[in-house]
């Protein structure tokens, strides 16, 4: 499924959670990947255990 990692598109598996979506884009985009609060599109603080579905946009900062 594609998800959106600070507007990125990514690939991942059915049932990855916020913290894979966030290791595919590390691994994509060649960013080291960093232990840090991760936000919806609303700017509220979402669990690393947070379930994806298709289309779901995160970030890793509350200002993008």
């Amino acid at each position: 499924m594609t998800v959106y990692v600070n507007d990125t598109s990514v690939r991942i598996f059915s049932g990855a959670t916020a913290r894979d979506a966030v290791l595919r884009y590390c691994t994509d985009t060649g960013t080291p990947f960093t232990d840090s609060l991760l936000y919806d599109s609303f700017g509220n603080v979402i669990a690393e255990d947070s379930p994806m579905n298709e289309g779901r946009r995160i970030y890793t900062s509350p200002s993008l």
